[in-house]
């Protein structure tokens, strides 16, 4: 009698007061899954960091592919927005101009909603003594705000209502000036050579043997990646007025749609000129990093082979363990069903653990690798960049595979320790 009300108090406490007894209470089978992750501490800590690991792996891999890819994006665009259209005349097999009759047929072609334009001519600065070859570059305001050229000096608006030029610091020690921020303010010479596709013949007729222009230097191109280029800019006006410039042989093009950029591409290679776009660009890079995730993906999936072969195993040894304790289970009157969900909760609670702990861990490993990066590269005076990204699409489908992992690997000993029979699990050594 005494034993028979030791048994109706465990009944009692895990399957609830009821006439007919049905299924197990579910925080029942929850608290009894976690028991036993809890007793068996060893066995369950390195289960679940074979799981943590390899989630941190693919996580800490796939967070910096999709950062490095952004980062190049970003830099790519920078100076290039995806809206833009350059557009030149380096088709040798036509060669046109961006005139005014040119560009009114591209400002009517639809979704183009405006074209700026640079012509540039050869020549010889002159400074004294000192003399060197270089490209005089004529812009339109438009074209030089699209080019997001960086000037120290003066600002952006000054310059463009002016009749002077920005030159780039190698320019600026060729025509003998020690520091480049030594030459603003400085006049120097320029001897051209202007081809007759760009300017108007009968105007220039009148200006033939004329000396070179002055011009005044304003301010200085600031940007490192044209430190050693030895070029000048110059407003178009300008290069209109003094040289007779009427055309331009590159241009930039803003669309409407980036829709429809590959149909006004193809109108406007139509004319005769040859287009570029960043788009391009922007197409290879997320194809080259498509090819580079495929190739994580395949490995990430042996990675988590390795840990759903642990789990398994490890539920398998637990089934084993645990044959009896399923048997008295049965006897005091679970179901399948019930034996099932505590099976399959277990494996669930290791996979969760794991991938949570694998997944922050992954991400953290990943964020301190970028600040360590820019902590050096900020001594040696490089600026800092951020090229860890962790997109919420792979958050969900880390989540998912967690899921799955946790099911799939918990499914067969599930199945089995569900079928055991009651007789047979007790008398089980």
């Amino acid at each position: 009698m005494k034993n028979f009300n030791i048994f109706e108090k465990i009944r009692l406490r895990f399957f609830g007061q009821r006439e007919k007894v049905k299924h197990m209470k579910m925080s029942s089978v929850l608290l009894i899954g976690y028991r036993n992750i809890a007793i068996n501490r060893t066995r369950s800590f390195l289960t679940i960091g074979g799981v943590s690991i390899g989630i941190g792996i693919i996580t800490f891999l796939i967070s910096l592919g999709f950062g490095v890819q952004a980062m190049v994006i970003r830099e790519v665009t920078k100076n290039n927005p995806t809206e833009i259209v350059d557009v030149s005349n380096e088709n040798l097999e036509n060669f046109v101009v961006l005139d005014g009759e040119t560009i009114n047929k591209i400002k009517n072609i639809p979704d183009v909603k405006n074209v700026e334009v640079s012509a540039n001519i050869g020549g010889k600065f002159l400074n004294g003594e000192a003399q060197t070859d270089a490209i005089l570059y004529g812009m339109t305001s438009g074209y030089l705000k699209l080019s997001n050229v960086n000037i120290e000096g003066i600002s952006f608006e000054n310059f463009s209502s002016s009749d002077g030029i920005i030159v780039t610091p190698k320019l600026a020690a060729l025509l003998g000036f020690e520091k480049a921020q030594d030459s603003i303010g400085k006049e120097v010479e320029y001897d051209a050579v202007v081809a007759k596709e760009i300017t108007d013949v009968n105007a220039q007729a009148d200006n033939n043997g004329q000396a070179g222009k002055k011009f005044k230097i304003l301010g200085i191109v600031n940007d490192q990646s044209k430190a050693d280029a030895i070029y000048a800019y110059a407003m178009f006006e300008t290069l209109k007025r003094d040289y007779n410039v009427i055309a331009g042989q590159r241009g930039k093009i803003e669309i409407g749609n980036i829709a429809k950029i590959d149909l006004v591409r193809s109108q406007i290679e139509q004319l005769g000129f040859v287009t570029e776009s960043v788009v391009d660009t922007v197409t290879d890079i997320n194809s080259f990093f498509s090819i580079v995730r495929i190739v994580l993906i395949i490995f990430g999936t042996i990675i988590m082979s390795i840990s759903a072969m642990g789990m398994m195993n490890t539920l398998s040894v637990s089934l084993l363990q645990r044959t009896k304790e399923v048997g008295i289970l049965k006897a005091l009157g679970a179901k399948r069903t019930d034996i099932f969900k505590m099976f399959i909760f277990e494996a669930i609670l290791i996979s969760f653990s794991g991938g949570a702990i694998g997944l922050l861990g992954g991400y953290g490993v990943a964020k301190g690798l970028n600040a360590l990066i820019n902590l050096i590269s900020k001594r040696y005076g490089i600026s800092a960049a951020d090229f860890v990204l962790v997109p919420n699409a792979f958050v969900l489908a880390i989540v998912a595979f967690i899921v799955v992992l946790g099911i799939s690997t918990g499914l067969f000993p599930a199945r089995r320790a569900s079928k055991i029979h009651a007789l047979e699990a007790l008398r089980y050594e």
